[in-house]
């Protein structure tokens, strides 16, 4: 029997004894069931470890970068193949949307570009990610890719797109590439999906809430300003929340 098929028989038993359901649901003991199993079949042979090596053939200066977060390793657990994987060390390129896994005991210098097909889920700094296919939604302009997920509920769910725009800059020491933040918002409101450019974006969706957004807005400029993500986060679990209890 294959490493590959002795971990599919093990996540199979134990996610039936243990109800699994979800990445971010599992506890520490279930973390520590599933790392001891890797590290019983050695985690070099899993499955994650069989991928591209990854190259960055972008020169940037100082801390500009095209990845999510910084270019370090951080913990992060995924899925991948329709297995999980725990305290895996990842890092996201946001521009070219691709997850990169340094394998166990290499280098920091060595990554691993994942397999865009296989990976269903990760999280990097307690941040979650979903892969979204496209089809799923009737919006001609979503594209399949990976998406930063907060869901508020079943009929609720913020998705932000990541993304990076690229300038090429020529200095006497030869190119240099920016990179700048763009992303995008969405929406998924019962099972419809909402594109999120602008205040009035929301307003139109929601127009019995506009006073309360109008305020949101007023009240929140400074975080808006300095972490527009963290604002939209807490922008839609408010207005969640007012649905919520208006619905009461």
């Amino acid at each position: 029997m294959t490493n590959s098929q002795k971990k599919i028989i093990f996540h199979s038993i134990f996610g039936l004894l243990l109800s699994i359901n979800a990445l971010h649901a599992q506890t520490a003991k279930e973390n520590e069931i599933f790392n001891w199993f890797d590290s019983t079949i050695r985690k070099e042979n899993l499955d994650i470890n069989n991928g591209v090596l990854y190259t960055n053939p972008y020169r940037t200066i100082d801390d500009n970068n095209l990845y999510f977060l910084g270019d370090k390793f951080e913990k992060g657990n995924l899925t991948y193949n329709g297995q999980i994987y725990y305290d895996n060390a990842l890092k996201y390129d946001v521009y070219r949307d691709i997850l990169i896994l340094n394998p166990a005991g290499t280098s920091e210098l060595i990554g691993v570009s994942l397999n865009t097909e296989k990976v269903d889920s990760f999280t990097i700094s307690n941040r979650n990610f979903v892969k979204i296919h496209k089809e799923q939604y009737n919006l001609p302009e979503f594209l399949t890719g990976y998406y930063e997920t907060a869901k508020f509920s079943d009929n609720f769910i913020f998705y932000i797109k990541h993304s990076k725009t690229i300038q090429k800059k020529v200095k006497d020491d030869g190119a240099y590439y920016y990179f700048k933040d763009n992303n995008h918002f969405y929406l998924d409101y019962k099972k419809n999906l909402y594109p999120i450019n602008s205040k009035n974006d929301l307003i139109n969706l929601f127009p019995e809430q506009k006073k309360q957004i109008n305020e949101f807005y007023l009240m929140n400029r400074s975080i808006r300003k300095s972490d527009l993500n963290q604002f939209m986060k807490n922008l839609m679990k408010y207005i969640n929340t007012s649905l919520s209890n208006q619905a009461k």
